[in-house]
C-alpha cells in the first residue's frame, strides 16, 4: 500500500506485510521542466537510504537503470538477510516493484553484485584484520546459485554466458567424473596449499562422489572457517571465462517464484553479510529481521 505524504517532495510510506519502509522518488529535470533526465528511488527502514535505483533518461524516455550496491552496516548489517521474511529481501523487492509501477516500460535493473561474508573473532573484526569472502562464491558451492539469483531470479547480462555459467556450475556441482579428474593433490595446489596442510579437509573430499556431496558433508560450523582461505581462487579457476560478479541484471516485471519462499534449501552461514563495506548505516533493525 502506498500512501504519499509529502507531494513535493514524494516521500512515500510503504507497508509490505509486517514493515513499514519510506520511498524517496526524486525526478531530475530540465531548467525550464519540459524534459526529464533523470530518476532516483531510494528505500530505507530505519535509514532512509538503504538500496537506491538511478534511471536515466533521454528525450524524456527512460533508457537505463541500475542498482549500486545494497547499503549496510558491517557490524549489524542487515542481521540475517538470507531468512525468510528477512527485511533485505522484502524491501528491495518493495523498491523494484514501486519502481516499475512507476517506469513500466523497464524491463531490467543492471546491477554488481558485491555481496561478501565476513567471518571473524571479535577482536580480528575491532582491529580490521579480518578478510571478506565472496558470498556469490560460497553461496554458489553450498546452494548452486548466488543470493540475488535465489531473490531476484538475476542473471548475468551477457545470455550466452550465463547459460554458459549454469551448465558450468551443474557439471562442476554434480558430475562425478569433474570431481574425478582433481585429484586432492591437484585440488589444494590450486589454491597454493600444499596437500599436509589441508587434512582436515581430506576426509570430506576423499569421501565424496562429486563436489556437492563434498561441499554438504563440511559441517556447517566449520564451513566459513574450512572454506573461507581459498574459495575465491579456487572458484576463479573452476568458473573462469563464464562467470562475473559485474554486469548483472534483474529483470522487470519481478517474478515470484516459488523458489524463492523456500528458504529451507538456501543455507547461509553464521555471521555478519554484507553487500558493500563502506557503509555504517543501519538500514533495518535488528528485530525487524
Amino acid at each position: 500500500m502506498y500512501n504519499i505524504m509529502d507531494d513535493e517532495s514524494k516521500t512515500i510510506m510503504v507497508t509490505a506485510g509486517p514493515y513499514k519502509f519510506q520511498i524517496i522518488d526524486n525526478a531530475l529535470y530540465s531548467r525550464d521542466k519540459t524534459e526529464i533526465y533523470g530518476r532516483n528511488f531510494k528505500i530505507g527502514g530505519t535509514y532512509p537510504d538503504c538500496v537506491q535505483i538511478s534511471v536515466i533518461y533521454e528525450n524524456n524516455n527512460p533508457m537505463y537503470a541500475s542498482m549500486p550496491s545494497i547499503l549496510s552496516d558491517p557490524e549489524r548489517l542487515f542481521v540475517r538477510p538470507l531468512e525468510k521474511g528477512g527485511g533485505t529481501i522484502i524491501m528491495t523487492k518493495t523498491l523494484l516493484q514501486y519502481v516499475y509501477k512507476q517506469v513500466p516500460t523497464l524491463n531490467h535493473i543492471n546491477f554488481d553484485d558485491n555481496s561478501n561474508i565476513v567471518f571473524a573473532t571479535e577482536e580480528e573484526f575491532n582491529n580490521g584484520t579480518y578478510k571478506p569472502m565472496p558470498l556469490y562464491y560460497f553461496s554458489i558451492i553450498f546452494n548452486g546459485q548466488t543470493w540475488y539469483e535465489k531473490y531476484f531470479n538475476a542473471t548475468q547480462k551477457d545470455e550466452v554466458r550465463h547459460q554458459q555459467y549454469r551448465t558450468r556450475v551443474t557439471e562442476f556441482l554434480y558430475s562425478p567424473e569433474f570431481k574425478t579428474n582433481i585429484q586432492f593433490d591437484r585440488f589444494v595446489a590450486l589454491f597454493g596449499k600444499r596437500e599436509e596442510e589441508m587434512t582436515e579437509l581430506y576426509q570430506y573430499y576423499n569421501n565424496a562422489n562429486n563436489f556437492n556431496d563434498f561441499f554438504q558433508s563440511i559441517p556447517k560450523q566449520c564451513r566459513c572457517r574450512l572454506v573461507g582461505p581459498w574459495i575465491e581462487q579456487f572458484m576463479k579457476f573452476i568458473l573462469k571465462d563464464v562467470f562475473y560478479n559485474e554486469n548483472w541484471v534483474i529483470h522487470l516485471p519481478l517474478e515470484m517464484s516459488e523458489g524463492n519462499n523456500q528458504p529451507s534449501k538456501y543455507y547461509c552461514p553464521k555471521g555478519i553479510i554484507t553487500n558493500t563495506f563502506q557503509s555504517q548505516n543501519i538500514c533495518i533493525s535488528p528485530e525487524d529481521v
